[in-house]
Formats: C-alpha cells, sequence, structure tokens
C-alpha cells in the first residue's frame, strides 16, 4: 500500500490568488522616492488621496483608568499631542516621528490630516465584589453575587466582619471596554482641532467631531458575540488599579446566594453554594463608530488648498474644549473615580449605607427545617464600578517630502506649489510642463 503524502495547512508559499505572485519584499520607488522629474511629479500630484504617505503623527495610548489628577493635567481644556517631550501624565506610550516635538523635520507638502481614536473592540460586563487589596500573598473571601447585612455582621463570608463600622467587602462590577467606547465618543464631541503653524497662523478650526475618524471595529453584518474569561480581564484591571494606588481590588464572583438560615437577625447566615457561572461573561464584538463629514468617507481631512511647509517650523494641532457637558463625561469615563471623588458610588447624593428594614420586612423565609422564619433583610446600595480598555488618539500629518533637489526643482518647475495655503490652482493644474 502507497502512503500518502504528507500534508500540511501552513502555507508554505505566497498565494497566487490574490495577486501576489512576486516576493513580497520588493518594492517600486514611486513618486518623490525617485530622481526629479516632471513624470514623478506627475504622478504624485495625481495620487489617490487615500495612497499619500504619512509623514508626521503623534500617537498616545492610555490604559484606563487613569487617575484623577492625570486626566485634569493631560486631557483638560486643553489637550496637545504635538505640545511639549516625554510622556503626559496617564499616558502608557508615546509613538512619535518627530525627532524634536512639533518641529517639522522636513519640507514638506501637506495634503491632508487625520485625527485617529481607537479603543478596544470588545466590551463586557461582570459582577463581583471590591475587596481591600493585600500587600502579601493570602487566601481571598468568598465572593457572592449577593450578601446582605445579616450576613456581613454575622461573619457568614469567610468570617470576614466590619472593621471600624466598614465591611472589607463591597458589591462590584467589572466593566472592560465600555469607558473606553464612551471616552471617545464624548472625547470628539467635546473637542474643537486647532491647527497652528509657523506659531500665529490659524489653518484649521473645526468641531473635532467634523473631523475626527473613530474606527468601526464591526459593521452591521459583521458585529458579534461570543464569551470571554473573567479572570484574564480582572487580573488586567487589578494590575491597573494597583499601579495607581488604589485600596481595593476586584474579585469575580465565585459563590451564589440561595437562602439563609437562622431565626433570629442577629443569628441569621446566608447560605451559599460555589458556582463557575460567573466565570465567563458575554461580550459583544464590534463598536460605534463615528467619522467626520469633512473626511469625506475618509479615515483623513483631506486639505483643499494643499500647503508648503518648510522644515524646522512649529506646528501645533491642539484640542480645545468647547463643550462643558461632554467633556465632563469624556473626564469621567477615564478617571479611577468617574470624577465623583471616589472609587465606591451611590445612585444619589443623599442615599448611602443598607436599605430599610422593620418589623414588616422586607423578609426572607429562612431555609430552617424545624422553624422557618421571616427574618427582615437589608442589602447595602454601595457599588463599586472597576474600569478597564484602552483608549488611543492620534493626530497625523498626510503629504509628500520634499528634501533638496525635488524642492530646488519644485522652485523652479513648480512655484505654484510652495505658495502655501493661498494657492488655489487644482492639482490638474500644477502638472509640469513636458
Amino acid at each position: 500500500m502507497v502512503a500518502k503524502a504528507a500534508v500540511t495547512r501552513i502555507p508554505n508559499k505566497v498565494h497566487t490568488r490574490y495577486g501576489q505572485d512576486r516576493d513580497p519584499l520588493v518594492r517600486t520607488p514611486f513618486g518623490l522616492g525617485q530622481s526629479p522629474s516632471p513624470g514623478a511629479a506627475e504622478r504624485c500630484l495625481k495620487c489617490g488621496f487615500g495612497n499619500v504617505p504619512v509623514i508626521e503623527e503623534v500617537v498616545w495610548t492610555c490604559l484606563l483608568p487613569l487617575s484623577h489628577n492625570a486626566v485634569q493635567r493631560t486631557f483638560g481644556d486643553i489637550v496637545s499631542l504635538t505640545a511639549g517631550g516625554g510622556t503626559p501624565e496617564g499616558v502608557c506610550s508615546v509613538d512619535s516621528t518627530f525627532a524634536i516635538n512639533c518641529i517639522l523635520q522636513t519640507d514638506l507638502f501637506c495634503t491632508g490630516i487625520g485625527v485617529h481614536v481607537f479603543v478596544e473592540p470588545h466590551i463586557f460586563t461582570a459582577i463581583g465584589n471590591g475587596w481591600t487589596a493585600p500587600a502579601t500573598p493570602t487566601s481571598p473571601p468568598p465572593s457572592p453575587d449577593v450578601w446582605t447585612e445579616n450576613d456581613a455582621v454575622n461573619g457568614a463570608l469567610g468570617g470576614l466582619v466590619p472593621v471600624s463600622g466598614q465591611f472589607p467587602l463591597t458589591p462590584a462590577s467589572l466593566s472592560w471596554g465600555g469607558d473606553a467606547w464612551e471616552a471617545g465618543w464624548n472625547f470628539m464631541n467635546a473637542y474643537q482641532l486647532q491647527f497652528r503653524t509657523n506659531q500665529r497662523e490659524l489653518m484649521i478650526n473645526e468641531m473635532l467631531s467634523d473631523v475626527a475618524y473613530f474606527a468601526s471595529f464591526g459593521d452591521a453584518v459583521a458585529a458579534g458575540t461570543s464569551e470571554c474569561a473573567v479572570i484574564e480581564y480582572a487580573a488586567l484591571a487589578n494590575a491597573q488599579y494597583r499601579a495607581l494606588g488604589s485600596g481595593v481590588i476586584f474579585l469575580p464572583a465565585n459563590f451564589r446566594r440561595y437562602g439563609g438560615v437562622g431565626t433570629t437577625a442577629s443569628t441569621s447566615l446566608g447560605l451559599f453554594h460555589p458556582t463557575r457561572d460567573f466565570d465567563f461573561a458575554p461580550q459583544t464584538w464590534g463598536g460605534i463608530k463615528f467619522q467626520g463629514t469633512a473626511c469625506r468617507g475618509q479615515m483623513y481631512r483631506q486639505v483643499e488648498k494643499p500647503c508648503f511647509f518648510e522644515r524646522g517650523i512649529p506646528i501645533d494641532m491642539k484640542f480645545i474644549a468647547v463643550d462643558a457637558c461632554h467633556q465632563a463625561r469624556f473626564q469621567a469615563a477615564l478617571a479611577i473615580d468617574s470624577f465623583t471623588g471616589s472609587q465606591n458610588l451611590q445612585p444619589d447624593v443623599n442615599v448611602s449605607g443598607y436599605t430599610l428594614t422593620a418589623t414588616t420586612g422586607p423578609y426572607e423565609q429562612s431555609l430552617d427545617l424545624t422553624t422557618p422564619t421571616n427574618i427582615p433583610q437589608a442589602t447595602t446600595v454601595e457599588r463599586q464600578v472597576f474600569k478597564g480598555g484602552i483608549f488611543k488618539v492620534a493626530v497625523k500629518l498626510k503629504g509628500w517630502e520634499m528634501p533638496g533637489a525635488w524642492k530646488a526643482w519644485c522652485q523652479k518647475n513648480l512655484p505654484q506649489i510652495l505658495a502655501g495655503s493661498s494657492a488655489a490652482t487644482p492639482a490638474s493644474s500644477m502638472v509640469p510642463a513636458q
């Protein structure tokens, strides 16, 4: 019997089905990568806007949540990615093409700008409890889906009891991605884009919502749902909260309460059974989409009158807060305390503590087999909301570099493109004579 040849599912060559029948590492010189010539200049000026390269960019990446002070200092009334140097407070990573921030390194024929916002591609919410963060390795208490005041006072949760009137556990939820989505949407509605060059020349002064591109991670036919392992994201969130000096961590729910035993309030103990029902949470893949109308359906805002910028001039693309309502929601979505001053949230400023009880209820009938008794039960109204996810914002300049010989050639053969924003000549008339 002849053995069959081994079949591998790993591609070992470029598939010609997609027209990739040549070495993908081979690159064809294009446009201003060639020596100055009328043909090369014509190809650049007639190039589709989507193929024009990005020359300069600055990208900030933030891990949610940020501290209250970091939000105020970095994302206040004026946000400028191109000003200053180093890594701003609350920003985890800065990716910049500038050797010196906001100073152009090369002569640039600018054809467009981009303001991009990217966030988590999925969201989910899981319930659990906030617990005082341990300083050393230790066993955690049970984390039930719900518990009562009697459970807390009588030690039904692993022996935990109130300390100085405060119980070490607080009902909590972990929201992953949702606050990043909310931050991105409110950011673009809260700020106005101002693009300045040569220190004082204001080139663009438009609402960010008309210019920015907020990526959609799943269109109507591509969005979907699945499940995720909560513990993976709980670990990420807890690491961030510890880094910010938070005194609490999130414990995913691992017990379910199904009743209580005891004939009096002072002896009432909750009955809990261990469960893995909360190990996984439904998550939504996709994302809200917001794209400025000035972008004409593209990721960049095209400059109708392309401008020539000389190297060494300062440029500044800053965001100015113009809508206090959206700005407040933007800052709250980023901040660890949701800009309330505390990680502990109540439904109202004048509501706190436990729900009311009286001799008339609300009752829970105990599960005692011999003497089932109606016991008044109360539950805390306080919650802790843990948040996580990534928020990215970028500013980019599209155009063509004009170093050395190309600048001299354009000065002689295409002086109109060096006239700056005052040159209203369309691209079709800027093609050099053959």
